[in-house]
């Protein structure tokens, strides 16, 4: 069969028509696979915005590695808030911890516990009643493993009986006689938000009872039989104060220092365990025996050296911040004139530590057996002689020395009147 002329021109039309449309389609199809907008290019950003999120996901992970080993050597602590999982009654007389953890009391109140140390099988159940750690491995010394500590909060803490706390403030004080129950007086503040270094003041306004201030600045002291002798100051006050500011309180000894361990000064170590035995002659090096006759510089020294820069806590002596702070604490949570206990009202003897009904949240002997050095500084001076050290808390056989009393005293001495927590 033969076409016509007409039906050619018909097939030829839509034949350019066909070509053109598929022309258009190719185009569109073109652009929606390689243009601006196309799946090539949305491919691409894909991947590109894979490969930068797996960028972000491995920095993320390598800063938390990063964070977590400073924390296993000691070198840093995790900035972010962590909520307890357990409370103390669950863990206590449990394993240690191999970091620092926080945990909390049957009220929500949180106490950080160092890495290495456990909640002692005795210990409160409550900051109310006294938290109690216990050291299982923060020392690399067994003499100095078992060495027991209490929390002193800083801030308000729930009660037992759901109530808040009254504010505790880290801070120096003075405190009233019986006749106003030992109401404590804040002196000086160690921090404010106004003044976040209020502990770098000691001028006249911030000298207690004319003679006691703390100095910021640390030295060993100075032995002297006249007016240049020194006592042995803080060791690291700056990073005590903000350690308390981290974690909200800190701790002190449970029981007066006994002996440890060492050969000499240099490296002689004390521990915080119920002593097994004492002198009232002279020290004798033996340990478990209740350290007596040390002077205050040796007291700073073996302070200092019982934790060392390798645990998980640092120790040192007691600085009047934290001595001043612990009975606000005990006062606080006892409702009791603690400040003016008189040790020789309990015992009226030298005896081991712990043993003779001076516990109060758990802390033992503050008021009794012997008096404390610590790193205050007294401008006391008497003739010829300097009484530079300050020595706090009671005695056994004076009614002089109450729990929060301070005294003044050279810095060579060394009797059965005067230990170290």
């Amino acid at each position: 069969m033969k076409q016509n002329k007409k039906e050619q021109a018909v097939t030829l039309i839509a034949l350019v028509v066909t070509i053109v449309i598929l022309i258009i389609l190719a185009a569109v199809s073109m652009n929606m696979v390689l243009g601006d907008q196309g799946i090539f290019k949305k491919a691409q950003e894909g991947a590109n915005a894979m490969h930068d999120a797996e960028v972000n996901t491995q920095m993320a992970f390598n800063s938390i590695t990063d964070e977590m080993d400073k924390i296993t050597s000691g070198q840093g602590e995790v900035t972010t808030p962590v909520v307890p999982e357990k409370t103390v009654t669950e863990v206590k007389g449990g394993e240690a911890f191999d970091v620092k953890t926080p945990m909390k009391d049957e009220h929500g109140n949180v106490v950080q516990v160092p890495a290495g140390f456990k909640i002692a099988e005795d210990s409160g159940d409550t900051v109310q009643q006294g938290i109690v750690i216990e050291d299982v491995s923060a020392s690399g010394d067994e003499a100095v493993q078992g060495s027991q500590f209490v929390w002193i909060p800083v801030g308000t803490f729930t009660k037992d009986d759901g109530n808040p706390s009254n504010e505790i403030i880290l801070g120096r004080y003075t405190f009233g006689d019986s006749a106003s129950k030992g109401e404590a007086t804040l002196v000086q503040a160690a921090y404010t938000e106004e003044e976040p270094e209020n502990y770098l003041k000691h001028g006249e306004t911030e000298i207690i009872e004319d003679y006691y201030t703390e100095l910021p600045e640390y030295r060993e002291g100075v032995a002297s039989s006249g007016l240049d002798g020194l006592n042995a100051t803080a060791k690291d006050l700056a990073g005590f104060i903000n350690s308390v500011k981290e974690n909200g309180g800190y701790y002190i000894a449970r029981y007066e220092a006994s002996f440890a361990s060492g050969t000499s000064i240099d490296n002689y170590k004390a521990a915080s365990k119920v002593s097994t035995g004492y002198s009232v002659s002279s020290m004798n090096y033996t340990k478990g025996i209740l350290w007596d006759y040390i002077t205050p510089l040796d007291a700073s020294k073996v302070s200092i050296n019982t934790y060392d820069e390798s645990s998980s806590v640092k120790s040192d002596l007691m600085n009047s911040y934290a001595w001043d702070t612990a009975i606000v604490y005990i006062q606080e949570a006892t409702g009791r004139d603690y400040a003016n206990q008189l040790g020789n009202s309990i015992n009226s003897n030298l005896t081991n530590t712990g043993t003779k009904q001076d516990e109060i949240c758990k802390i033992n002997d503050i008021a009794l057996n012997l008096r404390e050095w610590t790193t205050e500084y007294s401008n006391y001076t008497n003739m010829n002689s300097a009484y530079p050290c300050t020595p706090r808390g009671g005695l056994y056989s004076s009614s002089k020395y109450s729990a929060a009393s301070r005294g003044s005293n050279n810095e060579t001495i060394a009797s059965s009147q005067y230990g170290r927590f």
